[in-house]
């Protein structure tokens, strides 16, 4: 695999133990793929849904043979440099040293390729709540990627792909356990997302723009629920026994909210709208403290309850979110980044400091900054107790 094992090399010579466990992931993943093609990958699967990911890969690989194992290659190959934003430089080191050329890709293979190992995280953070629908502005707003958004292929196969990857990457870890919902729910983010791109595709550039500002934010609103439910981990096991329905999620949320007074309706217009921009880097663990005081990998109890400083860290975020809609036309994404370090969920300090009043107060006085490679603001918590 050529330009592949001298980033590895350099990897190690930065960072030897995150580059480690990145490959042990990358051929893990390949693994997976192999073992699904090969019809030899045993899980607790449904057979329908094993068959349909199956189907799919097959659709990729009539479309090209290897672009969904380098897909699996090269994805964290950017990861022992830069883990918070290892999907860019994953990308960016395969720009810089076109390494895509060196396989048997056409030119618009290449992009779709590159393309998704640039956001490969996207739709699995969108089905957690980490990311908004609106964060796949950034990819039509990728001037390298334009040119795929022209064509209905072009926008089904990507789509594709990043469905499948999300699904093969989460298998690529050995603790991880994938659930039978997770198809469904998945596939419901690939046709959103490529419904979206095709009704829009023979827009001109900032009326589309325009039109998928709208489409997204709406999806958002109707998704928010949804994405503040996930601080108990609703993505992972609704529907994994009768009770946890969709309901008894929900009826956690409204009742957190009644013991500040307040319904759904109230919290969800004091957000302003503006949580379809925020995207967090890795806020899962600390969604979910808030909201329980513990990082707990097991499904909620009937009588678990949520804390409220979860609304009120969503509604410290959200104004951290300075513009006014009525002033601009085509907003920005907003990225908050807290720098914590691996395992910090376990520790008691920070677990403290987290669930603590001082908490949202230094969150408040973090200076948000735009960035022009990125196209979008940042709110970047360096956290070192």
């Amino acid at each position: 695999m050529p330009g592949w094992g001298n980033f590895i090399l350099k990897g190690i010579d930065y960072d030897r133990s995150e580059t480690l466990r990145t490959v042990r992931h990358i051929f893990r993943s390949l693994w997976v793929y192999y073992a699904i093609m090969n019809n030899k990958f045993e899980v607790e699967i449904k057979s329908e849904n094993l068959s349909l990911l199956k189907n799919i890969l097959n659709k990729i690989y009539q479309y090209n043979s290897e672009i969904f194992p380098l897909l699996l290659l090269f994805h964290d190959i950017g990861r022992p440099f830069n883990k918070e934003w290892h999907t860019f430089e994953s990308a960016n080191i395969i720009k810089q040293n076109s390494l895509l050329t060196k396989f048997q890709l056409s030119l618009e293979q290449q992009l779709i390729l590159y393309g998704a190992i640039k956001y490969h995280l996207l739709p699995g953070t969108i089905y957690t709540g980490e990311s908004s629908y609106y964060g796949a502005i950034s990819i039509f707003n990728d001037k390298d990627l334009r040119i795929l958004w022209q064509s209905t292929e072009d926008i089904s196969i990507f789509f594709h792909i990043l469905n499948a990857f999300t699904l093969v990457d989460i298998w690529g870890y050995d603790y991880s356990k994938i659930y039978d919902h997770y198809f469904r729910n998945y596939d419901k983010i690939r046709l959103n997302l490529s419904d979206i791109f095709n009704k829009t595709k023979s827009f001109e550039f900032e009326e589309r723009s325009f039109a998928l500002f709208n489409a997204l934010s709406n999806l958002d609103k109707n998704n928010l629920k949804w994405r503040i439910s996930c601080a108990l981990r609703i993505f992972q096991f609704i529907e994994t026994s009768p009770d946890l329905t969709i309901d008894l999620y929900f009826s956690k949320v409204d009742e957190a909210l009644a013991q500040i007074g307040i319904n759904w309706n109230i919290f969800a217009k004091s957000l302003e709208d503006k949580h379809t921009f925020i995207q967090f880097k890795y806020g899962l663990p600390l969604v979910m403290l808030l909201a329980s005081g513990s990082f707990k990998r097991e499904p909620i109890n009937h009588e678990d309850k949520i804390d409220p400083k979860l609304f009120y860290f969503w509604q410290t975020c959200c104004e951290k979110v300075s513009f006014h809609l009525k002033d601009i036309k085509i907003p920005r994404a907003w990225n908050f980044i807290f720098g914590l370090p691996r395992g910090w969920f376990f520790k008691k300090e920070y677990m403290n400091y987290i669930r603590s009043e001082q908490f949202l107060k230094d969150l408040r006085k973090i200076s948000s900054k735009y960035d022009p490679n990125f196209d979008s603001y940042f709110v970047n918590f360096k956290l070192d107790i």
